[in-house]
């Protein structure tokens, strides 16, 4: 029967779960590609700590023909049990210092993180498999244990919730990072250490998503799940230019997984490319100075886009082609995902090709010989923009449908795979350096059952030791670590305490060339804001407009409250995480090509930016939420960490 259901899937397949310091308040991460921004003060609670970000997960019945039934949610004749096992395995694996699968990596040989400690065992905060069910159930706290020099330390690592269908939510931690013995979190006479900081633990993790389900009291099979905790995301309405769903896209396709992309839609496959640079405005004074309101590449104007969506008649002269065909060149060419050594070619680290983001093999030079100094979208997607420069695409702006704001208004069918690209698209593919959400196992087959499906090793199993050290020809074998995968295996590789690395991924290390790009991760950790008084200033029509346009122009540090030693900013950013500059969307100016009609500005939490209560918009008021309660450093130019 074409809606027996004989089978279940939990989607996404990865669902991604974030840090925030509030003590009980959450909300629920992206669940389609374009959600529409949050009201102002969302992302707080009414203290100004940082709302935790919970992954909802979801239960899709299918047919013996492969196609979707139905979502399947606790009712009268269906019962769902999950199952989730967190584990957080950072101390007791290897030191992060490069991406293991580059040619740079050669010669790189890793140590343990921790390596005097005998007792590996202790280093591993395992939560264990936790179980909740029902429709508005009680929290599940998933917690664990770090032993570090003769102390133990309890660890929570997340909550389980469900939502009044019986839908699981995994909410992450709090954010907390601590030496229990009061190890340093950097020596500054060992490179290494940096963020590799022995006998410190964070409560960031990784782990499985399992659910037994009943139909009329018979059970089906549940293809199961993974969640991982990551950092906050400091910038929720931004996508990196080369997302994660954009790079696993292409590794799909190029591995066959994957159906080729038919005729590029310029709504849907090249304006997205485009327009992220120009949502960088908001995170990088290198960006809105080329890509923001009044320049060049201002990729929101109209006009602009008029130029660039326009196709001519078939047989014509083209009077765009050879403006697209600047822009695609502006582009730097993809850099394949291999291991096999590229001869340095001159200039391919020049660093004004787009987009400004370092790479993985990042040196603190602005140009460089090496291939991999600076980041490139994927081949998918130069093919699509080679694909508009000869005029082989679909102009459809402006006459396709919204996209959907909410899960509910995808229809059933395409719901799953909204869900798998919806918690992708809104983490990082550049740099893995490491990363922010995760690093560079994640572009490795091996690690893949299906599309957005981790390997999983059996419960019981334990992992092969690779020794006191791990060198490139280990990390990447047959019998490696990029394979079957468990509890706190994906989270592993990341940095030690992940504040230490949000804390110093920055941008414009070459000051001399420039002093904000190339740059790491602004879409998720700011370099530069705009800050609640210059807006002021900015959407203020009793102003002269050049002083305006000055204010808006004029971006804070995002950095400026972390100040001192590295060591110390680090602890800084321990402590003050929650507080840090987060972006949200207020009204801009209407009709003025200079200043946006929607801006992005900075909230931020108590201690750091003393705003003001309250803004005039036009002839509105806006009232501000929970200012700081000092007014922020000086701000200074950033160094290296």
């Amino acid at each position: 029967m074409p809606n027996t259901i004989v089978r279940a899937a939990i989607y996404p397949g990865i669902g991604i779960a974030r840090v925030g310091n509030s003590a009980n308040d959450f909300y629920i991460g992206p669940e389609v590609t374009d959600p529409p921004a949050a009201p102002l003060g969302f992302y707080r609670d009414a203290t100004g700590a940082l709302k935790r970000e919970a992954a909802r997960f979801r239960i899709y019945g299918y047919n013996a023909q492969g196609h979707v039934v139905a979502e399947l949610t606790q009712s009268a004749n269906v019962e769902i049990a999950w199952t989730v096992h967190l584990a957080n395995r950072k101390a007791a694996w290897y030191q992060w210092q490069i991406a293991m699968d580059i040619p740079d990596a050669a010669t790189t040989v890793l140590p343990l993180r921790n390596a005097k400690v005998t007792d590996r065992a202790g280093l591993t905060i395992d939560a264990g498999p936790q179980s909740i069910s029902g429709t508005a159930a009680a929290p599940v706290t998933c917690a664990g244990k770090f032993s570090f020099g003769g102390v133990t330390t309890d660890v929570p690592l997340g909550v389980l919730r469900t939502d009044d269908a019986g839908r699981l939510l995994v909410l992450g931690a709090q954010g907390v990072s601590a030496s229990p013995t009061g190890q340093p979190i950097f020596d500054p006479n060992d490179g290494n250490s940096f963020i590799n900081a022995d006998g410190w633990y964070d409560d960031t993790c990784d782990g499985t998503i399992d659910a037994m389900v009943a139909i009329d009291g018979k059970s089906i099979p549940v293809e199961s799940a993974w969640v991982v905790t990551a950092p906050p995301n400091y910038g929720p309405q931004l996508k990196a230019v080369r997302t994660l769903y954009d790079l696993l896209h292409d590794l799909y396709i190029q591995a066959g997984w994957m159906p080729e992309p038919g005729t590029p839609s310029f709504t849907d496959d090249i304006y997205p490319i485009l327009h992220r640079l120009t949502d960088h405005q908001w995170v990088n004074q290198g960006f809105a100075g080329q890509f923001g309101g009044g320049a060049p590449y201002n990729f929101a104007d109209p006009s602009l886009i008029a130029r660039l969506s326009a196709k001519a008649p078939a047989g014509q002269f083209d009077p765009n082609a050879e403006f697209r065909r600047q822009i695609f060149n502006a582009f730097r060419p993809p850099i394949p995902v291999s291991n096999t050594p590229t001869p340095p070619t001159p200039g391919a680290g020049n660093p004004m090709q787009w987009p400004w983001i370092y790479g993985d093999a990042m040196d603190r030079a602005a140009y460089s010989d090496n291939a991999r100094q600076n980041s490139s979208i994927t081949p998918t997607q130069s093919a699509a923009l080679a694909a508009w420069v000869a005029g082989d695409f679909t102009a459809d702006w402006g006459q396709t449908p919204p996209p959907p704001r909410a899960i509910d208004d995808v229809p059933l069918a395409d719901q799953p795979a909204m869900l798998n690209r919806a918690a992708m698209d809104f983490c990082l593919a550049d740099a893995f350096h490491p990363g922010c959400e995760l690093t560079w196992p994640m572009r490795h087959m091996s690690m893949y059952k299906a599309p957005f499906r981790f390997n999983r090793r059996p419960a019981g199993t334990p992992e092969p030791v690779y020794g006191p050290t791990l060198d490139q020809t280990q990390a990447l074998a047959a019998d490696g670590p990029l394979h079957a995968q468990g509890p706190g295996d994906v989270n592993r590789w990341m940095g030690l305490p992940w504040q230490a690395d949000t804390g110093f991924c920055r941008g414009g290390y070459d000051t001399a060339y420039d002093p904000f790009v190339p740059t790491f991760w602004p879409a998720r950790v700011p370099n530069e804001v705009l800050t609640l008084d210059n807006y002021a200033i900015a959407v203020n029509a009793h102003l002269p407009m050049p002083d305006r346009v000055a204010a808006f122009s004029q971006r804070m540090n995002w950095n400026a409250p972390l100040t001192g030693t590295t060591a110390e900013q680090m602890e800084q950013m321990v402590k003050i995480f929650g507080s840090m500059g987060l972006l949200e969307v207020w009204p801009g100016v209407e009709g003025n090509g200079a200043l946006p009609a929607k801006m992005m500005v900075a909230s931020f939490g108590p201690g750091i930016y003393a705003a003001p209560a309250s803004v005039a918009v036009g002839e509105t008021r806006l009232k501000v939420g929970p200012s700081g309660e000092q007014p922020i450093p000086t701000p200074v130019r950033r160094k290296p960490g």
